[in-house]
């Protein structure tokens, strides 16, 4: 493992129908949201385990003790923290700011990034072992990653989550030096999920979420 005293922060809400999702249930339905929004979170978690490339900590929403978060603790061995705060900037600072206290640096992802890979991390962690602040642009405009050693209060006031202008606001607020890694894509709408499937042979996704994929009517 290369950064053994830094952490991988993995966001996550529960697979809870109508709280998941919410963009892509409007195209194809709650319950396929949810499913996705599993799949996707199984994908990540044993993704990022089996980088090694640092420890990973599972941050759940609402409640660690949500049945899916017990499951994937035990199967990966990973620890469970408990996202605290009123809104997803305050969650994210807090779990930084803990995390910063004892390792450092921190790499904090969501799950909505299937082709996030290990060379992301490791240049993650090596420009914010520099005390830089990493990031990696959404092309929807949000980000997937954000790196730090130090924590930048700044990035989580006041910004417009789950809108077009997270890192443009981000980028107007972040100080010192940043690496901007390359853009990836996520989730969140039916074209991102047939973009998913076209590119499923190039993704080491496990054989049932490609089943799944591919029995989806994305018509």
């Amino acid at each position: 493992m290369r950064y053994p005293h830094a952490r991988i922060l993995v966001f996550c809400k529960a697979p809870q129908a109508g709280k998941v999702k919410t963009r892509l249930a409007k195209s194809v339905g709650e319950t396929i949201a949810t499913t996705v929004h599993e799949h996707l979170a199984r994908h990540c978690l044993q993704q990022v385990v089996d980088f090694a490339v640092a420890p990973v900590e599972l941050w759940c929403a609402p409640s660690t003790g949500h049945d899916f978060f017990q499951y994937c603790g035990a199967e990966l061995g990973i620890p469970l923290k408990q996202q605290t705060g009123n809104d997803l900037g305050q969650r994210m600072q807090h779990a930084i700011n803990e995390t910063l206290c004892d390792q450092a640096p921190v790499v904090l992802i969501g799950t909505d990034c299937p082709a996030l890979t290990a060379d992301y991390l490791y240049s993650a962690f090596s420009a914010a072992s520099e005390n830089k602040t990493v990031i990696v642009p959404a092309e929807d405009g949000g980000y997937v990653l954000l790196g730090m050693n130090t924590l930048q209060s700044k990035l989580f006031v006041d910004i417009p989550w789950g809108t077009s202008q997270v890192y443009a606001e981000t980028m107007e607020r972040v100080t010192g030096e940043v690496e901007v890694l390359m853009p990836l894509w996520d989730v969140d709408y039916v074209a991102d999920l047939r973009r998913l499937r076209a590119a499923r042979d190039d993704m080491p996704l496990d054989e049932e979420f490609r089943a799944y994929l591919e029995k989806l009517d994305l018509s």
